[in-house]
């Protein structure tokens, strides 16, 4: 099944948002987003549960979590679809997603962080190319980082090839080597949590790009040696490692190390180029990355370019 990119996002388009993980902590920082959005001429609609809140940490029963994505993906008046925050739950509606409805109807959609899991599926069962990034409620709500607003709309807008990804600091070279394949990835934790499942797609031949926030060094050691392990036949062409903000980790009685002594030990995870460094993750600063785009990696020169555009 080829790639399906959704269209560009028009001027003047209506944006959906969607809750399809944790409840909004401060609904105030999601009007502020969504007070963004209007002063940049977009029209929005709100998801019929995306403030709600079941369990205290799921926004709304997993049906209405669901629901919301469904109705918007068939929605002939929406353009665009956004996650307002990520949390925890996206899991849990991946069987009750209908993927039919999906595939007819390609929408850019975007999140990040435990979005994750629902972008591999997609991914896996429609081929749609989804963006991993910028969510109102996060980044648009208080000052929306320009390098990453930058890219951000370009990257939603442009139906060119995107090029190579410019960042203010170079990267790190694991290893060199030249690869081309998709660009997948996303929140480490979460990937790894749904390998071995129906929604997780192959990553052989992938671009693989990896971040994640407030884990122990040794829980990335794990995680990563997992990954290795679920993918020993289906190796990734190559791998990008992010930001891991441990700043945010959770005081453990594990001796503390140094994550990059780990990447080091896991260079078995892909006979290709490995980068370290990539402007990607949970920090203001990021690249919102377009998941199933094609990109070219060179381990020796230390660069990323999307060689096709994400949208048409």
């Amino acid at each position: 099944m080829k790639a399906t990119r959704p269209r560009a996002l028009p001027k003047n388009a209506t944006i959906g948002i969607v809750s399809p993980s944790s409840p909004q902590r401060d609904e105030s920082r999601l009007h502020r987003g969504i007070r963004y959005l209007e002063q940049l001429g977009y029209r929005i609609k709100l998801g019929k549960h995306a403030l709600s809140s079941h369990g205290g940490y799921l926004a709304g029963l997993d049906r209405e979590r669901a629901s919301d994505i469904n109705t918007m993906f068939a929605d002939p008046t929406i353009d665009a679809i956004f996650c307002a925050r990520g949390g925890y739950g996206c899991a849990r509606i991946l069987p009750l997603l209908n993927y039919r409805t999906i595939r007819r109807n390609p929408k850019i959609f975007v999140g990040f962080s435990d979005v994750t899991s629902l972008q591999l599926a997609l991914w896996k069962k429609t081929r749609l190319v989804t963006f991993s990034g910028a969510m109102p409620s996060v980044d648009m709500a208080d000052g929306f980082d320009p390098t990453s607003e930058d890219q951000f709309w370009r990257v939603l807008t442009s139906r060119r090839a995107l090029g190579t990804l410019k960042q203010p600091w170079p990267m790190e070279q694991l290893r060199a080597g030249k690869a081309e394949g998709a660009l997948l990835g996303g929140n480490l934790c979460v990937l790894t949590s749904i390998l071995g499942t129906d929604y997780m797609p192959s990553l052989r031949g992938a671009v693989v790009a990896l971040e994640d926030i407030g884990e122990a060094t040794y829980r990335i050691d794990r995680m990563l040696m997992h990954l290795a392990l679920a993918t020993r036949r289906t190796r990734p062409a190559s791998v990008l490692y992010g930001f891991w903000s441990q700043e945010s980790q959770q005081i453990t009685s594990t001796p503390p190390r140094d994550v990059d002594e780990v990447l080091q030990e896991r260079l078995d995870i892909t006979r290709g180029p490995i980068l370290s460094g990539l402007m990607y993750g949970h920090e203001p600063t990021k690249f919102t990355l377009p998941f199933g785009v094609r990109a070219r990696i060179d381990g020796g020169r230390k660069t990323i370019s999307l060689i096709e555009a994400a949208v048409v």
